[in-house]
């Protein structure tokens, strides 16, 4: 059911697989799974393959839909549902590239910080746009352009080298197993490209980690002007919790462990999966049991000189107990502007 050659991302690489989205909420009080969407290739709407939709009970209104755009129509469900309280939407390279679907979580009220590829384009500043002058000859010319005296984005790649050590700051991101989570970052405001005209005022958000080979993240975000670079830089590395709810429902209630060939089969399974993770996450709630925070990521504990959660310890070769963390005392955001005022809440993509 909607196999093909396409990225595997367990594998590393590309494999005949299936591929879906999933939206993840987090919030200060814990995360778990919300929402799900199966992937068909566009190979799987050709017309030799409608036997085999049907075969498989893909609904006959279905069409092709890519993965940001699948995205896009679970967060716009979400929004319209109103059960879920959110302000930001963090999303991996392969769905920050997709202008669309950014505007579209613009238009949803949501403040998103994707990450981008380097090579995702910008201007310092906004340039002057305008219908240039006609030659007298053929038809008059009606659509905008970019001046021609004004200059040419850069690319983050190029931005980020032409920063002087000052525009860098040293970052805590989180606290991680290992002690702090810390890199350089720089913030500056810049306008995005939108089909080579300027498009709405950004954020870009660079980060690298510290020493000569250090990995570059570009990524972009609609969020305020006025909003602290310090939230922004701890934004950019809270998209863990998605990661863990994947590997706590594989692991736990056996999202992964199935081999259903029908539409239906297929979401049953998972939605069930998302469920039972859900229930344990409120029975965890329940019992006074306390997950990390998004700003804080797993194994601050050891951070901090606490005895770290069992699912933490892995020299012993068990089976991860990641539901069930040792309890411990609720502790504050790592600073006052951590979260924005009464809007912690997440969405993350995956």
């Amino acid at each position: 059911m909607g196999v093909a050659r396409q990225w595997c991302g367990p594998l590393g690489k590309r494999a005949n697989c299936q591929s879906s989205v999933v939206i993840c909420y987090a919030s200060p009080r814990g995360y778990t799974l919300v929402d799900r969407r199966l992937y068909l290739p566009e190979g799987w709407f050709a017309p030799a393959s409608a036997g085999r939709r049907a075969r498989c009970g893909v609904p006959a209104d279905a069409t092709f839909r890519t993965h940001p755009e699948l995205a896009g129509d679970m967060v716009a469900g979400l929004r319209a549902r109103g059960a879920l309280p959110a302000r930001w939407a963090l999303g991996d390279e392969g769905f920050g590239r997709d202008t669309a679907l950014l505007d579209r979580l613009a238009g949803e009220g949501l403040w998103y910080l994707a990450e981008v590829p380097h090579t995702t384009r910008v201007w310092r500043e906004r340039p002057e746009t305008g219908v240039p002058a006609g030659t007298g000859q053929g038809r008059p010319r009606t659509r905008v352009r970019v001046d021609a005296a004004a200059p040419a984005p850069v690319e983050l790649s190029a931005l980020a080298a032409s920063l002087p050590p000052t525009a860098w700051r040293r970052r805590l991101l989180s606290e991680g197993a290992k002690g702090p989570l810390v890199a350089e970052v720089a913030c500056l405001r810049a306008v995005a490209v939108r089909d080579r005209l300027p498009g709405p005022d950004v954020w870009v958000v660079l980060r690298r980690g510290r020493g000569p080979a250090a990995e570059l993240k570009a990524f972009l975000s609609n969020a305020p002007a006025d909003l602290a670079e310090e939230t922004l830089a701890q934004r950019s590395a809270a998209r863990w919790p998605v990661e863990r709810g994947i590997e706590e429902a594989k692991g736990e209630v056996g999202l992964d462990h199935y081999e259903v060939r029908g539409w239906i089969g297929w979401h049953h399974h998972v939605t069930l999966s998302f469920l039972a993770h859900h229930f344990l996450v409120q029975a965890r709630l329940r019992l006074g049991e306390k997950k990390p925070s998004p700003d804080r990521a797993p194994g601050a504990d050891a951070a901090a000189g606490r005895a770290a959660p069992a699912h933490l310890d892995r020299a012993a070769g068990a089976r991860p107990a990641a539901l069930h963390p040792v309890p411990e005392p609720q502790r504050a955001p790592l600073s006052s502007q951590a979260y924005p005022p009464a809007s912690p809440q997440l969405v993350l993509i995956t």
